[in-house]
């Protein structure tokens, strides 16, 4: 004897099923904050843009990426796709250094910022 089917519960299954795979293949518009600590392993602003907005101009909106360019105050750098912005860096990965030092750091062994101040041990 077959078993009777409940249509209801498997369309309810098969609509959630299908509402979740959409929503895996919808791009989102991103904060800068969420980037930082989704794309770009937790580094600095000053890092990223160092080490990968002047190095890769090609991210820039302007130039046809995905990333709005830094304009001062007031004006918020957005990462505007997200798939975009994954599959750039999935292509990019070994070019780009993660290992690189902080833009201070650099500046400190080349003489131009000051040294970290420490205090003496008494």
């Amino acid at each position: 004897m077959i078993a009777e089917l409940d249509y209801d519960k498997l369309a309810d299954l098969i609509s959630d099923k299908l509402a979740e795979k959409m929503k895996e293949n919808e791009d989102h518009t991103r904060s800068f904050a969420w980037a930082r600590k989704n794309l770009f392993a937790n580094r600095s602003y000053s890092w990223i843009k160092y080490w990968i907005i002047s190095k890769y101009p090609e991210i820039l909106t302007e130039n046809g990426g995905w990333l709005t360019k830094p304009s001062g105050p007031g004006k918020p750098v957005k990462v505007i796709s997200e798939k975009a912005a994954r599959q750039w860096l999935a292509e990019n990965e070994q070019s780009i250094d993660w290992s690189a030092p902080e833009p201070v750091t650099i500046a400190r062994r080349m003489g131009l910022a000051k040294p970290i101040k420490r205090n003496k041990q008494q």
